[in-house]
């Protein structure tokens, strides 16, 4: 990331000189307002330009912007057969529960839903209600979040905006035509779903959404960092945020310095008191996936989430190791799935999915439960 204008061809005069080539170029996609952002081909390596650059700014007679590499982290779902479904009459849509097809998620019948929980009245809650804030691909409406009390369960987070643009919204496109076909993200619906475990677990929150993720279950550093320090700023100017949760990490790339600014926006925000749930990730290794291996640093408030196949026995996709500090489940489980499309418009829609992001989710729900008081008791 670069926050000057020019920076594609100093830098790439720099990198030269330094025998690494030209290997940047100007994004396909233009960046949020003054943020100027540079692409690295595939075949570039991103530690290498960041080390030169940063020797390079060292030098007295050179200026070079600041040049920090925006990562992308992934969504934690789990790769299961691919297969075609009929969703509903007017499409048909084949993917995997795995983030990798078309859709990674599979269709359920209503009746496998567990009976949505009473949520008690505001009144009754002297605190008030818990806030999960949850980073993800948004959550789209669906009649498990109305509440009949007119007190919504979620909104988006007003104010918010990514300082990298965000791909647009997949899955909304017109497919009357013959042939056409809804245009769903391998993650399209991913935030919703894990509004519907929140919502299981913690029938007395309420959530707000962060649009962080792409349909494609992708999250840049730079977006990540950037929602974590909006929250921050958020919790320091009066506004209440009690959980957050991240269902998205990746490995570092070279020991921790490529994450350094995802860790400073986590300080930032736990040095305020709000716990952050994050995914262990379905590697099945032991290798350390940030943020949820923040977990064992003992200045971060970070809860790191693994999924468990029974209460002695982990999930055989699960990434595992001492980093890993909760075990909740994770494998098949079902939820709301927002199927808003044309020329069919459908509230009731639920799915089954797999993944560490579902117990994360879980795990997110019963904690902000957990800190609701129990309601007041008449004398006796």
């Amino acid at each position: 990331m670069a926050e000057r204008p020019d920076a594609v061809e100093r830098l790439n005069g720099l990198l030269a000189e330094a025998g690494l080539g030209r290997p940047l170029s100007p994004p396909a996609v233009p960046a949020a307002p003054g943020v100027e952002l540079i692409e690295l081909p595939v075949q570039g390596d991103p530690v290498s330009v960041a080390r030169a650059s940063r020797r390079l700014a060292g030098r007295p007679d050179v200026e070079v912007p600041e040049c920090l590499p925006d990562y992308e982290c992934t969504a934690a779902t789990v790769e299961d057969d691919a297969r075609e479904t009929n969703l509903y009459p007017y499409f048909r849509a084949s993917g995997r529960k795995s983030g990798h097809g078309t859709v990674a998620w599979l269709p359920a019948p209503d009746y496998v839903m567990p009976p949505k929980p009473p949520r008690r009245p505001a009144s009754q809650l002297p605190a008030g209600r818990r806030v999960v804030a949850l980073l993800d691909t948004g959550v789209r409406e669906h009649d498990w979040l109305v509440e009949t009390d007119g007190e919504p369960y979620w909104e988006s987070a007003e104010g918010w905006t990514p300082r990298r643009v965000i791909p647009g919204d997949a899955g909304q496109e017109s497919h009357g035509e013959e042939g056409d076909g809804p245009d769903f993200g391998s993650h399209w619906g991913h935030g919703t779903f894990l509004a519907g475990l929140v919502r299981l677990e913690a029938p007395d929150a309420r959530i707000l959404s962060l649009r962080v993720m792409s349909d494609a279950g992708r999250v840049s550093d730079l977006n990540a960092a950037h929602a974590l320090n909006w929250l921050a700023d958020r919790v320091r100017d009066g506004h209440r945020v009690d959980v957050v949760l991240a269902a998205f990490g990746r490995p570092v790339v070279d020991e921790d310095e490529e994450m350094v600014q995802v860790r400073q926006a986590l300080k930032r925000l736990t040095d305020r008191g709000v716990p952050v749930v994050a995914s262990a990730g379905n590697g099945g290794t032991d290798t350390p996936v940030y943020p949820a291996a923040f977990a064992v640093d003992p200045t971060l408030s970070v809860i790191s989430v693994g999924a468990h196949a029974s209460p002695t026995a982990r999930a055989p996709y699960s990434n595992h190791g001492v980093w890993v500090r909760q075990w909740h489940e994770g494998t098949n489980a079902v939820s709301i799935m927002p199927l808003a499309t044309t020329p069919v418009t459908v509230q009731g829609a639920y799915a089954y999915w797999s993944g560490t992001s579902f117990a994360a989710a879980r795990y997110a729900g019963r904690l902000a439960q957990a800190m609701v008081p129990a309601p007041l008791r008449p004398p006796d």
